[in-house]
């Protein structure tokens, strides 16, 4: 799952799943001219299989994800009696910023409508049910945790895993068996995670295959014109999120010169839009908000490791896009409550997902799943990942950033260099 600088470029995961969608393309396009649309759909045959292999294993390490991943984060808060002020206004900032994040994104995605028109079918689809709003918000909570977890609800997991969390934070050192199990257990799942990963490359490959030979495809180059479209509201929303949304909180709440502190945070990045993790890029996004930015360290080194492992704003954006993009394919109109249903899951799973490269692919299948949406849809975005995962975790250390200038003007000040003039 970890893609190693020190480690050749074709032993890189994002440079073997480029390399298998080259040559899906390729084979995809030549059936297609040499056979015909018509009579493609039985060279899609083994292809699906392996499709739907792939996403069944995605699956199978969804919910140990949540779980564990959600459950560590929490745990690994700073002691409850340091929390106070400093936490409630840094976990605000989190879920305020995710879910306008979300939102910002569907705004873009429901005005450009990537996908309308398209009316593909997908394997595994799913008649989708209406669910009313009352009962969207009532199912968070599990009347049977055990059953939520069997089921795979993905709502009611993510909320256990939030209030369990807590529950182990609280209790301090009375938990620390539990508290360690549950970070063993979390390296555990990740070295699963890391095994499923390892196929990604002939799992995206043949859902590539799929998509590619679908005999609804009757017109590849419309295929890929939304599939422009479709980065396009990804780019779209994640632009405005980082161009208009975060630099009003650092005027407004944190009185802190917007374009300074991007030139602050330049080589921070640079480097999470090269290595598309906000883990790896976290020691030199430490030095460059202290440092060059001058925040408060006592706020960045709370806002910050917190904010790499759960605070996910551009992770989330691009989820609830592609949810509503692959909606659109397949000929869906999502309704209000489903789209307020993205919103809630996007912004939770966003505390599951790990920094590091491609996990935002992983907890995508949350997002679909909440909605019944099929987990193979993901062949309709993985072709463009790449691009998107670097912009989305650029998004996400800027996030981070923003966040501890915001937090920090509560607890020392935010640095004379890029202060606002007063």
């Amino acid at each position: 799952m970890k893609d190693r600088a020190d480690i050749p470029w074709y032993k890189q995961l994002h440079w073997q799943i480029f390399l298998g969608l080259i040559a899906a393309l390729i084979y995809g396009l030549t059936v297609r001219q040499v056979v015909g649309v018509a009579e493609a759909e039985a060279y899609r045959v083994p292809f699906d299989f392996i499709g739907d292999l792939f996403i069944r294993l995605l699956k199978l390490i969804i919910i140990p994800l949540i779980l564990t991943s959600v459950v560590t984060g929490i745990q690994s808060l700073k002691e409850p009696a340091e929390l106070g002020r400093v936490g409630l206004i840094t976990m605000t900032y989190y879920m305020l910023t995710t879910l306008v994040a979300v939102s910002l994104g569907l705004l873009v995605v429901n005005l450009l409508k990537p996908g309308k028109g398209l009316n593909l079918s997908i394997s595994g689809e799913a008649e989708l049910t209406p669910t009313p709003l009352r009962d969207v918000f009532l199912g968070i909570v599990p009347e049977n945790i055990f059953g939520a977890l069997a089921s795979g609800q993905m709502l009611p997991t993510i909320f256990f895993a939030i209030v369990l969390g807590l529950a182990i934070l609280m209790a301090g050192e009375r938990v620390t068996l539990v508290r360690k199990l549950f970070v063993e257990a979390n390296h555990l799942v990740f070295m699963v995670t890391d095994w499923v990963m390892a196929t990604a490359p002939l799992g995206v490959a043949a859902l590539f295959v799929g998509t590619l030979l679908n005999p609804e495809l009757v017109d590849v180059g419309a295929f890929f014109e939304d599939m422009g479209v479709y980065m396009l509201s990804v780019l779209g929303g994640l632009g405005l999120h980082s161009v208009i949304v975060l630099p009003l909180l650092l005027i407004f709440v944190a009185r802190v010169h917007p374009l300074r502190y991007a030139i602050a945070l330049a080589p921070a990045l640079l480097t999470a839009f090269s290595t598309a993790s906000s883990s790896a890029t976290y020691p030199l996004t430490r030095d460059c908000v202290t440092a060059r930015a001058g925040v408060d360290e006592k706020a960045a080194d709370f806002v910050l490791p917190l904010g790499a492992t759960i605070n996910m704003d551009g992770t989330a954006l691009y989820e609830g896009v592609a949810a509503v993009f692959i909606a659109n394919a397949l000929g869906i109109d999502l309704s209000f409550t489903q789209q307020v249903i993205i919103v809630l899951t996007a912004t939770l799973a966003a505390i599951g997902a790990a920094g590091v490269p491609s996990a935002g692919l992983v907890t995508m299948i949350i997002v679909l799943e909440s909605v019944g949406l099929p987990g193979a849809g993901y062949a309709l975005i993985v072709a463009v990942d790449r691009v998107l995962d670097m912009a989305r975790t650029t998004v996400n250390v800027w996030g981070d950033s923003v966040g501890a200038a915001v937090v920090g003007r509560f607890v020392g000040d935010a640095g004379e260099d890029a202060s606002a003039d007063a």
